[in-house]
């Protein structure tokens, strides 16, 4: 239902725009496209009510309550894109000896930030509330904590899918298989967060640091306009009339799918932790 949802607005967006013309150019479509983001939650509140009224809902929100885990969680969550990002644009300078050209960071970062920041924050809310409380611990009382991350991740990729496509909402000249792939991975560190922590507070943080991150770090394509003549490790994509360089972002997410693979394979595919993985009707049971 929310994936038929998402496909229809964005197909509704495509066939509306004018060629050439973005969302910007439109307030109505954007406003549309921009509370589309909203589906996945309003779909988990109606069903939770459906199915235990008052009791589903306390339990669907119940995490944000959950704040007093170790610090190494938020500090986890608090640096991960950051240290991902950086080894990738460390990676591509060690291979092909080349730096992004605006320098380390985004210049005035914060402008596009802070007035983005209320968005941020309520996409993370709806992701938290939508992918990880409501389809991952329903999904964790049948399956291992792995066969859920990816049931997830896929649907989730699923999800951006034609935004991809049509190059609106996403960074445009992200290369669809890698970022799929990053959703996968995205998933499994939420879930190794939340199975170990059951807290909400935390994947909060996690999430919007992972927006906030691409406004300060400068691997997306759209800030890294290369000439023909500047060597890539991947073939650059077109976008505009620009010709964008993709290494920083596509060694970020291989890095980013390495730590995935690597958090499996050290906290367990059963649990993703020590503890057992995190379910539904444990909540519901207080």
């Amino acid at each position: 239902m929310t994936l038929g949802l998402q496909f229809a607005i964005v197909a509704y967006v495509w066939f509306v725009l004018p060629p050439g013309g973005h969302l910007h150019d439109d307030p109505r479509l954007h406003m549309l496209f921009r509370f589309r983001v909203f589906g996945p939650l309003l779909a988990c509140v109606g069903i939770t009510w459906w199915l235990e009224r008052g009791a589903g809902i306390r339990n669907l929100f119940s995490s944000f309550l959950v704040w007093k885990v170790p610090g190494k969680w938020y500090l986890a969550a608090g640096i991960w894109k950051f240290l991902f990002a950086y080894l990738g644009i460390g990676a591509v300078a060690l291979l092909l000896g080349k730096w992004p050209g605006v320098g380390l960071a985004m210049p005035h970062f914060w402008d596009g930030w802070l007035v983005t920041l209320p968005f941020i924050f309520g996409i993370a809310f709806v992701e938290e509330t939508s992918w990880m409380k409501f389809c991952l611990t329903r999904l964790q009382m049948r399956y291992s904590a792995l066969v859920s991350t990816l049931i997830i991740g896929n649907c989730w990729g699923m999800w951006y899918l034609p935004m991809v496509v049509i190059n609106e909402g996403v960074p445009p000249g992200y290369p669809i298989l890698v970022f799929h792939g990053c959703m996968i991975s995205l998933t499994i560190l939420l879930a190794w967060l939340y199975n170990n922590t059951h807290s909400g507070v935390v994947l909060m943080l996690a999430q919007v640091v992972s927006n906030t991150a691409f406004f300060v770090t400068p691997i997306l394509p759209p800030n890294n306009e290369i000439m023909s003549d500047v060597p890539t490790l991947f073939a650059p994509e077109h976008f505009a009339g620009l010709l964008l360089d993709v290494d920083y972002v596509t060694l970020f997410s291989l890095i980013f799918i390495a730590a995935s693979v690597l958090i499996v394979f050290f906290a367990g595919g059963k649990d993703l932790g020590p503890r057992p993985r995190a379910r539904w009707d444990d909540g519901m049971a207080h």
